[in-house]
């Protein structure tokens, strides 16, 4: 029998029960369905927190310093606030052959800012660090601050916020305690980072004063995160080995950080991977819950085939009787039911695609189309439909032929 024709009387068989042939192929359907929509909104959920982030600062040589603490339960990433790296670790990194300089970040508690007559609650952060943390932003307008001034850089989206806040005007922020500072906006910068909140950076001194006592029995200044230049993206990989030895070694930043706690020092790439590793293990895992229906799909061919089987008992001892083979009867069965699969997980790619692309449009994220996931996909019905007609296929080759041709 020629694959053609193979193909013709599967398909024949196929349109013979039409409504059968369509609610057999739902599980598949539902389960590839399932798969790719999770790929979809996976995939723009990643695009849209790390966005264009590496195109910015991919190409820069910078390093970033963060304390990552361990989950109690399950995975995911958590990085510490604890101020750990000290004014002494900022001084011997940046002493460093290869490094430009350190430029320590400080967070500022605050509950209120107000620019002019305006003023909102929470939803502002507020940074202290140095002008050499500004060495690679790009100014929208003004320059860096001085260090000892009550000036402050802020992002696009404090500008935004506070409908259009220029060089030159102050803004007022609330700490903890009802203290009120007041600062005098230096320069703009343009921070396109997807979710990046609305931010004013202001000068480690005199705004910081976060103090901790180091191992060597000095009080200084500690924060929770560095940003460490190197001299170029050649020497990048040599000024990150230098850092990293040192801060896993004889630091103070080593001596007081928790014992659970890993200190990172990490490229913009690394960090990216990172990230992009975690969201990819979280969609996948949502995603294989999701092809469980797969396996309903591959019961329900299984079902149909070998009522298939029984009803067309007689048809198959024609068959043999005018020269079919048990390969025949095998190809014929099998090929039947490896239609229903990829034709259960082609609807099922539209189906994911369509619902995905509704819920990234509701999300307001860019669409990312899983091209690869298409093919698994594909290949997974095919492999479904074929690992569910196995049994009906080798039951139907097994009919007698004497007692299928008595049969009515």
């Amino acid at each position: 029998m020629r694959a053609r024709d193979t193909f013709s009387f599967s398909w024949r068989a196929i349109r013979g029960h039409k409504l059968r042939s369509t609610l057999t192929t739902l599980g598949v359907i539902i389960g590839v369905g399932a798969i790719i929509t999770f790929m979809v909104l996976g995939g723009a959920f990643s695009e849209n927190v790390l966005g264009n982030f590496d195109e910015l600062y991919g190409d820069q040589p910078l390093l970033l310093v963060q304390t990552q603490t361990p989950l109690d339960d399950g995975f995911g990433l958590i990085f510490s606030m604890t101020p750990i790296y000290t004014e002494h670790d900022i001084a011997t990194i940046e002493a460093m052959e290869d490094v430009s300089f350190v430029a320590p970040l400080g967070q500022i508690a605050v509950t209120q800012t107000r620019v002019g007559g305006q003023q909102v609650t929470g939803g502002v952060s507020v940074s202290a660090t140095t002008p050499a943390g500004f060495t690679f932003d790009t100014f929208l307008d003004g320059e860096a601050f001085d260090m000892g001034t009550n000036e402050a850089v802020i992002n696009r989206q404090v500008s935004d916020r506070f409908d259009g806040v220029e060089v030159g005007d102050t803004i007022s922020f609330t700490r903890e305690g009802g203290v009120v500072t007041t600062v005098t906006v230096r320069g703009i910068i343009d921070e396109d980072i997807p979710n990046q909140p609305p931010t004013i950076y202001v000068p480690v001194d005199p705004h910081y004063q976060q103090i901790v006592e180091t191992p060597r029995g000095t009080n200084e200044r500690a924060y929770p995160m560095l940003v460490i230049g190197a001299d170029s993206l050649e020497t990048l990989r040599s000024a990150q080995d230098m850092a990293r030895a040192y801060l896993h070694g004889d630091s103070d930043a080593n001596a007081l950080k928790s014992d659970r706690d890993t200190i990172l020092v990490q490229t913009i790439d690394d960090l990216v991977q990172q990230i992009t590793d975690l969201l990819d293990q979280i969609t996948v895992f949502i995603a294989g819950i999701a092809g469980i229906a797969l396996v309903v799909g591959a019961i329900g061919i299984a079902n149909i085939m070998i009522v298939s089987v029984v009803e067309r008992t007689r048809e198959i001892g024609i068959m043999k009787s005018v020269g079919a083979t048990r390969r025949h009867i095998i190809q014929l069965f099998l090929v039947e039911s490896i239609i229903l699969g990829v034709i259960g997980a082609l609807l099922g790619v539209l189906l994911g695609f369509g619902i995905g692309a509704l819920g990234v449009m509701a999300l307001e994220w860019p669409m990312v189309y899983p091209l690869e996931w298409v093919v698994i996909a594909t290949g997974m019905g095919l492999i479904v439909g074929a690992l569910a007609g196995v049994y009906p296929a080798w039951r139907a080759a097994s009919v007698d032929p004497v007692i299928a041709l008595g049969r009515e």
